[in-house]
């Protein structure tokens, strides 16, 4: 019974969440040129959509007049209306008026048909391999974390992330804020060795000024005792 205690998998919060910086989203962004994929990976990213929910998305999901769209959500997550950003609804306005075809889907392939999992998996290693990211953080999922991260570091609360992910249990939402917290204590620690160094070239500068002084009020003494030996 003890070995088997020692040899308990690990709790899934425990492990490390990857995620994408901004500065990495923009690259991906900027390598993808087709109007599909520029809007999808968009979506993908603000919503935090998993590459099985982005299939879900209907035509009828996106109202271009309110700026709205609905999102499907899988795996216990909750389904919601949200707003679009103004960039996204232009891309999307541009993308479904290049469309040819009757189909109800949102996205679709070449075929015409709801886009895959293997083809959206497939698009974000092209993509991924084009703006140099890591490998292992070429998938829909890292952009689901990432997005979450994203929004905190920009300083939004708890609750607010969890609706806008479709969170159930508000623990799913608190895995991201301890990646928030260790970033910002990170950054606290860089920003503290900036000062300790900035007071430290401050106090080499005083003690190079005390030292010019002492020198001038040398030659000082040393001129009025010349002339006093007169």
């Amino acid at each position: 019974m003890e070995q088997q205690a020692t040899l308990k998998k690990p709790r899934r919060q425990d492990r490390i969440i990857q995620v994408l910086t901004q500065e990495e989203v923009q690259r991906l962004f900027d390598v993808i040129t087709t109007k599909r994929d520029r809007v999808l990976f968009r979506v993908a990213y603000r919503y935090g959509l998993r590459a099985s929910e982005i299939g879900l998305l209907h035509r009828r999901d996106a109202d271009l007049r309110t700026g709205r769209l609905t999102v499907h959500r899988l795996k216990g997550s909750l389904s919601g209306v949200y707003p679009m950003q103004p960039d996204t609804q232009k891309l999307l306005k541009a993308y479904l008026r290049s469309r040819e075809d009757v189909s109800p889907y949102l996205f679709v392939s070449n075929r015409q048909v709801p886009i895959s999992r293997y083809t959206l998996w497939h698009l974000m290693q092209t993509y991924g391999e084009a703006a140099h990211l890591p490998p292992e953080r070429r998938t829909f999922h890292i952009l689901k974390h990432s997005i979450a991260t994203h929004l905190l570091d920009a300083g939004a609360d708890l609750a607010f992330v969890r609706d806008w992910l479709g969170h159930a249990n508000i623990q799913n939402t608190l895995m991201y804020a301890r990646i928030t917290t260790v970033k910002r204590d990170t950054e606290a620690g860089d920003v503290l060795i900036q000062l300790v160094e900035l007071l430290h070239s401050i106090s080499k500068l005083i003690a190079i000024d005390e030292q010019a002084d002492n020198q001038i009020m040398h030659k000082n003494r040393t001129r009025k005792t010349n002339s006093l030996s007169y």
